[in-house]
């Protein structure tokens, strides 16, 4: 169950001491942004609108039982709070595994994308609209620059992401099935615009491995499903 997001509502008599009170929430941001978006709506309304339902389902699809926090525009934003991720029995390893897949994805009737993605400490959850739900905080921000410096059809994520992965990755029999981890390239120090100091990161992209090899009956069956209406 997320945390409760606090409202700021400067007529709550009450918001000083609710935010005094506010503890962060670690959790994983991850931002996923169709490249080309401008270009691709030169297709045509029905070409383009199927396009971006079909990258929105794909996204639902591979990150279930999380849904995504908001689209904003082209771009799906997600915010796992670390507490539901336990709870759910998945773990980091799977959740990048799910970003790759869909980051790496050949099907021709889904968009390019790339996606940038922190693990988060510093980030709460708060919303300056009533009735909705959103998470602010550094962190997040740093989650937006990444995507900033992905490739079309790539992955860029933080030091600490790729610890949670690798945590998750080392003590596994089947290594064989994460593909997704040989793919990882770095450590890599880089200024990010607007995040003090230098950012370590690490890219992953499909690399050698073919699309035919990595194909599961998991991911067949997702392509199978996305937005039939539209074939």
């Amino acid at each position: 169950m997320p945390s409760d997001c606090l409202h700021i509502n400067f007529s709550n008599a009450g918001l000083k001491q609710k935010l005094e009170a506010l503890q962060p929430t670690p959790g994983f941001c991850i931002f996923v942004d169709i490249t080309g978006s401008t270009a691709m709506k030169a297709e045509g309304l029905r070409e383009w609108v199927a396009f971006i339902h079909n990258f929105f389902r794909n996204c639902e699809f591979f990150l279930s039982p999380f849904g995504i926090l908001k689209g904003i525009g082209d771009e799906a934003m997600i915010y796992i709070e670390e507490t539901d991720l336990t709870a759910s029995g998945y773990d980091p390893l799977q959740i990048f595994d799910a970003l790759w897949q869909i980051a790496t994805e050949n099907d021709p009737r889904l968009p390019t994308v790339k996606i940038g993605a922190a693990y988060c400490t510093q980030v709460y959850p708060i919303t300056f609209l009533a009735g909705s739900r959103d998470y602010y905080g550094v962190d997040i921000d740093l989650a937006a620059r990444l995507k900033g410096l992905a490739a079309p059809k790539s992955i860029v994520i933080n030091d600490k992401f790729r610890e949670k992965v690798m945590d998750g990755y080392r003590p596994i029999a089947n290594q064989e099935q994460f593909k997704s981890v040989a793919t990882l390239q770095g450590p890599e120090s880089c200024a990010v615009n607007g995040i003090p100091g230098t950012v370590t990161i690490y890219r992953a992209s499909r690399c050698a491995y073919s699309a035919v090899c990595l194909r599961c009956p998991l991911i067949t069956a997702a392509a199978s499903i996305i937005s039939s209406q539209f074939r």
